[in-house]
């Protein structure tokens, strides 16, 4: 069964830019920064996946999800290692510490210098969130396999309860009791909810979920951009409409409303290098290039769209020419697929 849907795809595209175009300052008129809810939808969208795979082909789940994630952060977060070193003035608060590289790799929090919780690569904050995930499940589906979905949605809310009492003594417990995390579990319930939904009922579906998909996208940079002044949990706000976002368009895909953009399709599957990448790329457009071409600062109108612009390329030709065979020639020879199937060849 293919785990990819195009839907899901055009809503990975939709999440890297929102996270791009916040990184480059842009504001919109009468509203405040917005596109930090990319990372929600990122979160659900991974959620939602990881249970699909469970339910359909688990044996090699955490090898795969390592093959997938680890080479692509480890040599961004090696390069601008090296860069900061020969470069330490250029980029605030990342330092060539080979301690914090370490950290980095191995995706444990800590605090930078300038006292946030990140590592060196500022952005893979959220991969210690992914990682901390796909260590959850694959040790979920060692101890129950048939509801290892559901123990990994227990664990992590455990883990957020054993955290919080211990936030103001621990950078780990800090992180970890974040209620960000249950963003996963949204994921997790997306699935089975959407699984739950008959096809016949899912095509009559479609115009209602068609609205509501459009009315999420929008809801979230509306409620980003107003800034509500009500306190409530990140998961409950961006991350419930992040839920309602990915259940409407894997209930539009169940109902045969998937769609063909391939152009769109193409840019989800590029969004892990996009989010990678992008913050250089807007560091090296804004500090290098508008030095020369005042009207390409990103922050303005102009400077933002040829900013997510160039970042899109470059991370689409990244994707074709390097990580696309980087992933088939990792899994081929180390995700289990190849043993996998000489197994049931009788080989």
């Amino acid at each position: 069964m293919n785990t990819k849907i195009n839907n899901i795809q055009f809503l990975r595209a939709f999440a890297a830019i929102a996270v791009a175009v916040t990184h480059t300052g842009f504001v919109i008129p009468y509203l405040k920064p917005v596109g930090t809810f990319g990372v929600d939808v990122f979160f659900v969208i991974s959620g939602y996946v990881m249970a699909r795979i469970c339910a359909t082909d688990s044996r090699f789940f955490f090898r795969r999800r390592v093959l997938r994630i680890v080479p692509p952060y480890w040599a961004a977060t090696i390069l601008l290692f090296i860069f900061t070193y020969f470069y330490p003035d250029l980029l605030k608060g990342t330092r060539a510490v080979p301690s914090e590289l370490i950290k980095s790799l191995l995706f444990i929090p800590f605090a930078k210098s300038n006292g946030l919780l990140q590592p060196l690569l500022f952005i893979g904050w959220s991969l210690n969130y992914e990682m901390f995930f796909y260590v959850v499940l694959g040790t979920s589906l060692l101890i129950y396999r048939r509801g290892a979905v559901w123990l990994a949605g227990g664990l992590i809310i455990l883990t957020i309860v054993i955290c919080r009492p211990f936030d103001d003594r621990s950078v780990v417990a800090q992180f970890y009791s974040r209620d960000i995390s249950l963003e996963f579990v949204l994921g997790l319930i997306s699935y089975y909810l959407c699984l739950a939904v008959p096809e016949r009922l899912a095509v009559r579906m479609r115009l209602p979920m068609l609205v509501l998909l459009v009315a999420s996208m929008v809801g979230l940079v509306l409620f980003e951009g107003l800034g509500p002044q009500v306190e409530a949990p990140r998961f409950l706000t961006t991350g419930g409409l992040s839920f309602l976002l990915i259940t409407s368009a894997a209930l539009l895909s169940r109902g045969g409303w998937d769609t063909n953009a391939a152009a769109a399709v193409l840019v989800g599957d590029a969004s892990y290098i996009l989010y990678l990448i992008h913050p250089y790329c807007e560091f090296f457009l804004s500090r290098v290039i508008a030095k020369h071409a005042p009207w390409l600062n990103i922050a303005s109108g102009p400077g933002m769209l040829v900013a997510v612009a160039l970042v899109v390329l470059v991370a689409i030709a990244v994707h074709v020419k390097l990580e696309r065979p980087t992933i088939a020639f990792l899994n081929r020879n180390f995700g289990g697929k190849r043993k996998s199937a000489e197994f049931a060849a009788g080989k």
